[in-house]
């Protein structure tokens, strides 16, 4: 369908309906976008600290079931209407707020994206220079060099990454989608080989979540976490001493 004089202000190439043919997204996309989004390193914090309060693996089991469930189904339910029509969100919500008050929502979900830009950002660069500090060299330099607050090889490796981040994105959806389906695969690979060798250090795999005070300390120590550990009372929380 030929659009003739479009409104500059309501009408360009991101806003314009995606025809069905020209739909690329298919279910191996969009399951990698899921990988990509639970499979980091918040996603792996959220998951151990729901595995202490829960107490055991069966109520964490039902509690990460439960929390992904209804995302799926809220998610799904957001999606529905975009991935039916080829229409984006901003123009959906004119539906519901009005050609000018869809402005709100739109810019609410891009301040939501910009923070987790920043978030996911800090993060990959903290693993990069966790990886790069096991140099003797580098670690100097971590040590010795600071910037605004942080280390010089911090503030490197957070631009890097944001850099790289930001070079995906300019180039369109068609470019994040092919990335994404080469990183979605390497996410599990990585979980993968990650999982095999935390259970060969830690000599074993068990569901039990009573880890013996001794074995924790020493599996721990290359973490930093350093003393002995006190139980909080009525609670099946651990800290380090001191």
């Amino acid at each position: 369908m030929a659009v003739k004089n479009p409104s500059p202000n309501l009408y360009n190439a991101d806003l314009a309906p995606v025809p069905p043919e020209e739909k690329k997204w298919g279910a191996f996309s969009v399951f990698n976008v899921w990988t990509s989004d639970v499979h980091s390193l918040w996603g792996y914090y959220l998951a151990a600290s729901l595995f202490l309060l829960c107490g055991s693996f069966g109520h964490f089991i039902i509690a990460i079931g439960a929390g992904s469930l209804v995302i799926f189904v809220l998610m799904s339910l957001v999606g529905y209407a975009g991935e039916k029509t080829g229409v984006p969100y901003p123009v959906l919500a004119r539906a519901s707020f009005g050609v000018w008050g869809a402005n709100l929502p739109a810019i609410v979900r891009a301040i939501v994206a910009c923070f987790w830009y920043g978030a996911q950002t800090a993060a990959a660069s903290g693993a990069l220079v966790a990886l790069l500090i096991r140099q003797e060299g580098i670690l100097q330099f971590h040590q010795t060099t600071h910037f605004l607050g942080h280390s010089g090889l911090e503030v490197i490796c957070y631009v890097v990454v944001w850099a790289l981040q930001l070079l995906i994105i300019q180039n369109g959806m068609e470019t994040v989608r092919r990335f994404q389906d080469w990183a979605g695969p390497a996410v599990w690979l990585a979980m993968l080989a990650l999982a095999i060798g935390l259970c060969v250090k830690a000599g074993g795999f068990s569901f039990a979540h009573q880890i013996p005070q001794d074995v924790l300390l020493d599996k721990t120590k290359d973490a930093g976490v350093a003393g002995a550990l006190v139980r909080y009372r009525h609670s099946s929380l651990w800290a380090p001493l001191g």
